[in-house]
């Protein structure tokens, strides 16, 4: 970022014509016009594009007039200071800090700098709290810096039929080293310790209840059979590593109800998995416009939530039925 001690005497400077020796006792001239913009003489032509002038680039337009604030060329952006010399690095835009590389082209997308991740876009220029791309969520500090991410899935849903099972209320502990396990379906391995996030589980179902009864729908209960399915899955992901409906297997938990017996006639299911807080998962899944739509479903009236912690994350599911 330019210094403003520069930018300052800079502007102290401009308030005359300039004359500059060049080499070969060529001669060149800052001038400024009727209407306040400058221009630059060079060899008695009038400079036009960019120009490289004692240490900083500027740029003039067809007229020769010397720009000042954003510039466009060529396919790319520019932000040139009230001095008009271009901006490289970090600059603070009204507000807004955007990235220039050693070229000036504005940076968008993600970027490293001194060992920390940043992401910048057109319009809003560098990041920061929470933001999605594409299926992830990440969480930016107020410096812009990556500090963590979570990922939401795609909504999948699916129907079969038959009639409901039992429900149960969980209790609000978290239990460490947990073995999950669920009869009628295979044993998991134990390549990671896990610890069941009961209490957060129970907060998710308060906060959807919540909003579906501010919707004018019934509140879910959590049924022990989905639970535990619920959590089965989350222990899954975390166990073989992966994240997806569909299991590396080759399997979905609608061919694990189907493998335990339980029967309904509308199924879905949400996962997600942050690295820095349980309960927000509710948050990432209700963000989301079809998980949202999942967790409002008219249809259901049953759910189990699995949260699990593991493998550096919190791992969460959300299986629904009717």
């Amino acid at each position: 970022m330019k210094k403003a001690f520069l930018t300052k005497t800079m502007s102290a400077i401009i308030v005359a014509t300039i004359t500059t020796i060049l080499p070969l006792g060529v001669s060149a001239e800052w001038k400024q016009n009727i209407d306040k913009t400058w221009s630059y003489t060079e060899r008695n032509t009038i400079a036009k594009g960019w120009r490289y002038i004692s240490g900083e680039w500027y740029y003039f337009n067809s007229d020769g007039n010397m720009k000042t604030g954003w510039t466009y060329d060529r396919g790319q952006w520019y932000y040139l200071d009230s001095s008009g010399a271009m901006e490289e690095g970090w600059v603070n835009i009204k507000g807004t800090w955007y990235y220039f590389d050693s070229t000036g082209a504005m940076k968008t997308g993600w970027i490293k700098e001194n060992g920390y991740w940043y992401y910048l876009d057109y319009q809003d220029g560098m990041k920061t709290g929470t933001v999605e791309l594409g299926s992830r969520t990440y969480y930016f500090d107020n410096s812009g810096r990556l500090r963590n991410y979570a990922t939401v899935s795609e909504v999948t849903t699916s129907t079969t039929s038959g009639s409901n099972q039992q429900t149960t209320q969980t209790s609000n502990s978290t239990s460490s080293g947990a073995t999950i396990s669920v009869s009628g379906l295979p044993n998991l391995p134990k390549n990671y310790s896990v610890s069941v996030q009961a209490a957060a589980e129970n907060k998710i179902l308060e906060l959807m209840n919540q909003k579906r009864t501010e919707a004018g729908l019934k509140a879910l209960v959590m049924d022990n059979t989905l639970l535990q399915v619920a959590r089965y899955k989350s222990n899954h992901m975390i166990q073989y590593n992966y994240f997806d409906h569909t299991t590396p297997q080759g399997n979905n938990w609608t061919s694990w109800l189907q493998a335990i017996g339980y029967k309904y006639t509308a199924t879905g299911e949400n996962i997600a998995y942050n690295t820095y807080d349980a309960v927000y998962l509710f948050t990432q899944w209700w963000n989301s416009t079809g998980h949202r739509a999942n967790m409002m479903n008219p249809s259901y009236n049953r759910v189990g939530i699995g949260v699990l912690n593991g493998n550096g994350k919190y791992m969460g599911t959300q299986t629904f039925s009717n």
